[in-house]
């Protein structure tokens, strides 16, 4: 639905109403987030009420609760009753706390520090440097590490995305002849579980920060796996577990440069036998036209890291220079693809 549909135009006669919807996107995303932030979608589970008794319940204005509300409602977030009760629907569902489909720490994540960090995307883009360092005075993981809220926000906006792209990748992947993976980078295990449960006869190492992987065992306990992962805490800058058959890189050397993308290659390479394979799973930014996502995508890393997404071409360049070898590359219908590569 258009903010602004005094100014909605028949279609091909003027684009200023879907450009209107661009300018002030900003400001619904933020609607979003303090609604999320407010746990309002929670108090709404268990039933309608007034913008009253939700300003009552999380200790805000009434009036301006009341115009939140009916902006949201606008948006198709939540739905109003005749008696100017909002109530819970569809939508509304995904900012539940804790629900399997949930979106809520998405939210979050790129509500508050996410949305500070693309206020100086303009220093981003002329320095090719993280938006975040300039706008927090450090990095993101030295952030998240001292901002224990922030980094509990980042670890569900990873577990919902790792949901909503990732896991479709393996959904039809041949584990028939892996008996260890190693999750390197792999946070609080969300990828490793769905792996070990869809093949229950697999073991698994799941590697990151001790001050990560601190989180992976009630996790883990949650998921039925703990008692087929083996948790390690360390820095893959320094070394990689041994030990596995198939080695996981998810979502993590986009988040650093090519020298330091080589190092973690590098050391998996060590960590690895001939007979090993390493899987690369990862955004790939394509040639020709790009969905919205992908753009997005791109400039959140530049954003929040200071890189960019990587072409097939250059991922396959930092394969080489690691010492691998491309033996298969598995496509999907969504934003991320799989490079399998062997010890050459």
């Amino acid at each position: 639905m258009a903010l602004y549909t005094e100014n909605a135009q028949p279609e091909g006669e003027s684009s200023s109403s879907a450009l209107l919807e661009i300018i002030y996107g900003y400001k619904r995303t933020q609607a979003l987030f303090v609604a999320a932030k407010l746990g309002i979608a929670d108090i709404l589970s268990n039933g309608s009420q007034t913008a009253d008794e939700l300003a009552k319940a999380t200790n805000v204005n009434s009036r301006s609760l009341y115009h939140l509300m009916r902006l949201l409602v606008s948006m198709g977030i939540f739905s109003a009753e005749k008696n100017d009760e909002f109530k819970l629907n569809s939508m509304g569902k995904y900012l539940l706390t804790g629900t399997s489909d949930s979106l809520r720490g998405t939210i979050l994540g790129n509500g508050d520090e996410g949305y500070q960090a693309w206020g100086n995307l303009l220093y981003g883009v002329k320095t090719g440097e993280s938006s975040f360092d300039k706008t927090f005075k450090m990095s993101a993981y030295s952030y998240f590490k001292q901002n224990s809220e922030s980094a509990v926000n980042f670890n569900e906006w990873m577990k919902e995305t790792t949901r909503e792209w990732i896991l479709p990748l393996f959904e039809a992947y041949d584990f028939s002849e892996v008996i260890t993976i190693v999750d390197v980078g792999g946070n609080i295990g969300t990828l490793t579980a769905f792996i070990l449960n869809k093949n229950p006869k697999m073991q698994a190492i799941l590697f990151d920060q001790e001050g990560v992987v601190v989180g992976a065992n009630q996790f883990l306990e949650v998921a039925g796996v703990k008692d087929r992962c083996q948790i390690v805490g360390g820095n893959f800058f320094d070394s990689v577990p041994g030990g596995g058959d198939l080695y996981l890189l998810s979502r993590v050397l986009l988040n650093w440069d090519d020298s330091d993308a080589i190092k973690i290659l590098k050391n998996c390479h060590q960590a690895m036998t001939d007979q090993d394979t390493l899987m690369v799973v990862d955004f790939m930014f394509p040639p020709g036209e790009i969905s919205p996502l992908i753009g997005v995508n791109s400039l959140n890393l530049l954003a929040m890291c200071g890189t960019i997404m990587r072409t097939e071409d250059e991922f396959y360049n930092l394969l080489s220079s690691s010492g691998f070898k491309v033996t298969n590359k598995i496509e999907t219908k969504g934003p991320i693809s799989g490079i399998e590569a062997k010890r050459a």
